[in-house]
Formats: C-alpha cells, sequence, structure tokens
C-alpha cells in the first residue's frame, strides 16, 4: 500500500513493534511522508510466530499474545495512512540516504530519505555459529525457526525434540 513516491521524510525498515512503533511516533510528532518497508508479507514481525503470552504488560497494561501485541500496534498504524511496503528487501543504503529495494511487484527502485530508521529486530544465530559441525545436518533447526514452521507454516517438525 504505498503511493509511487520516490521521497520520503523518514524511510523506516523493518514492520516489527520497533518499526510500527517508530512510524507512527513519526507521523505523530509530525513527519508528514513516512514508509515503512518489510521484507516479510504483512506487518508485526516476529511477534506473529509467538502465539504465547505475555506480551503488553508494560505498554498496554495487557496480558497479549505476540499476535495480539502486534495488531494493536497494526491498528494505530493502519489509522495513520502511513505508506508501506511488504514483500520488500532492501538491498542497499547509501551515505547520502537512498535506499535500493526490491520486490515482486515494484521491481528494483530507488527510494530517497530525509532520515532513515533500521528496525530489523532480532536474529539468531545461524547453525555455524553454534559450532554444529556438518555440511547439511537434517531436522537441525534454530528455535526460531522451530517456531515459524509450527505456528506460521502448521507444520510439525519432530517428535523427539533436543534443546540445544
Amino acid at each position: 500500500m504505498s503511493r509511487t513516491k520516490q521521497k520520503y521524510d523518514i524511510v523506516i525498515i523493518g514492520a516489527g513493534p520497533a518499526g510500527l512503533a517508530a512510524a507512527i511516533s513519526a507521523k505523530e510528532n509530525g513527519a508528514e511522508d513516512v514508509l515503512l518497508i518489510e521484507r516479510l508479507d504483512c506487518l508485526g514481525g516476529i511477534l506473529q510466530q509467538c502465539i504465547h503470552p505475555g506480551f503488553g504488560l508494560k505498554k498496554f497494561r495487557l496480558y497479549l499474545t505476540g499476535p495480539e501485541y502486534a495488531k494493536k500496534y497494526i491498528d494505530s498504524f493502519l489509522k495513520l495512512k502511513i505508506d508501506y511496503l511488504l514483500d520488500t528487501c532492501v538491498l542497499e543504503v547509501t551515505p547520502f540516504k537512498k535506499v535500493l529495494v526490491t520486490s515482486p511487484t515494484t521491481g528494483l527502485k530507488t527510494l530517497e530519505a530525509g532520515s532513515i530508521i533500521f528496525a530489523m529486530g532480532c536474529r539468531e544465530r545461524t547453525r555455524a555459529n553454534l559450532n554444529i559441525f556438518g555440511d547439511r545436518p537434517a531436522g537441525i533447526f534454530t528455535a526460531g525457526t522451530a517456531q515459524r514452521l509450527i505456528n506460521i507454516e502448521g507444520l510439525m517438525v519432530g517428535k523427539e525434540i533436543i534443546i540445544l
């Protein structure tokens, strides 16, 4: 849902809770043209796969699951009619505040920004970082990958599980 603009006051990379909060805050504090860019096909980031409760106590004073917590931010974000691009990969950010992006719908595009906020969240260490040997050991997943496969994709990752 983005207009065909080339220049934005603020470009935010990452649509998890930090990116959504940054976009909301920027818009509420006077930024006219704000763009949120997300590599996944939905807003909310990793919260969408965290189906357990425990989110929202500090911010909303509610005991929420990850998707419920994300929805509160997404609803506020959408009310403000902020531009966003989903399924979009940022390839390069230059020192001159140019952002090179690509997606199946827009192709390759260069955007200009007055400011850029990086809100890409966390990443788990890869199998190589954990010193699990072998070229491609079958059935070894990071906790986040297993969580995504089960909670988002609906796949069973195994019946006998060891967490290292």
